[in-house]
């Protein structure tokens, strides 16, 4: 499965032509669809998969703290959704969950009135929204996250735009994830320019790169349901599901860009710039590939 999943993607590199007849999200669709068999596959039995999958990890360990089989749905939690000795530690930190401190904050900034009189709701009157971003506006040309979205706002109301990738932009995307709880993640690809930017996603996705040569693709396909250590390596699949999320680590709630961003740089890239391009476009594919997951989102993780 691994192997037809990286079929696809070099033959959608190679072949741009391609792409791009018939629906714009064809494409995509064959990648997701691909995406969703090869973890459910991987999941299902582990001790059965041992030899293609997990040769490194005892049976016993396999046996005793592996959870499986794991449902679509089930993929949303990141490393809990495989690990139960991280599933059983961070249930017992959500009793008193890190993030419903700064969550409450993104309550309050989201209904503080701007100077002008008014506030975060006279530009999103509906909440629950966040299963919708990022999006391809086709008239801006351009991929919009969610924390564009609320800068905007602000602007638009003669505020100051906030920093991205944490802070009180952070709090009011949690809120807005809040509310947006159980809602499916619903990504489309309406034109050509937006397919264009799903493959430079999700080239990006799958390349080597840093001084450790390393892609997101190794860490989480290929090595997803091991460890480093004592850390847990979570699957790509539902991978945005609970953002923004409160790091132990951060010690704060993070955007998906920052945690994205934090990525790259632990491949000894240099680590990129919120908001920039080919942040969106990772962000963008990421997420199309969790289309239909449900949102579950703030979280905690380390």
């Amino acid at each position: 499965m691994l192997k037809k999943l990286m079929k696809i993607t070099l033959i959608s590199m190679i072949g741009g032509s391609i792409l791009f007849a018939g629906s714009f999200n064809a494409q995509a669709e064959k990648d997701r669809k691909a995406f969703v068999k090869y973890f459910e596959k991987k999941f299902e039995n582990p001790v059965k998969n041992q030899a293609e999958y997990f040769p490194y990890v005892t049976k016993a360990e396999l046996q005793n703290k592996y959870i499986s089989p794991i449902s679509f749905q089930g993929f949303q939690d990141g490393p809990l959704s495989w690990y139960k000795p991280s599933k059983e530690q961070f249930a017992e930190i959500n009793e008193f969950a890190p993030y419903e401190i700064p969550l409450d904050d993104g309550i309050e900034l989201f209904n503080k009135p701007f100077a002008n009189g008014k506030s975060y709701s006279n530009c999103f009157p509906d909440q629950s929204i966040k299963q919708n971003f990022p999006y391809y506006d086709t008239k801006r040309d351009d991929i919009v996250t969610i924390g564009m979205a609320v800068n905007e706002c602000r602007v638009k109301n003669g505020e100051k735009p906030l920093k991205y990738g944490k802070g009180d932009l952070a709090k009011v995307v949690a809120y807005i994830a809040f509310k947006s709880r159980g809602q499916k993640i619903n990504i489309t690809i309406p034109s050509e320019n937006a397919a264009k930017a799903y493959e430079a996603g999700k080239k990006l996705f799958y390349k080597q790169r840093g001084y450790l040569a390393i892609s997101c693709n190794e860490c989480h396909v290929q090595s997803a349901g091991k460890r480093i250590r004592a850390e847990a390596l979570s699957p790509a699949l539902g991978g945005t599901t609970h953002m923004p999320v409160y790091r132990v680590k951060w010690g704060g709630l993070g955007t998906l860009q920052r945690r994205l961003a934090g990525c790259v740089k632990d491949t000894g890239s240099e680590k990129p710039k919120m908001q920039s391009k080919p942040l969106k476009e990772l962000a963008y594919f990421l997420t199309y590939m969790s289309n239909g997951m449900k949102l579950n989102g703030p979280d905690t993780r380390k």
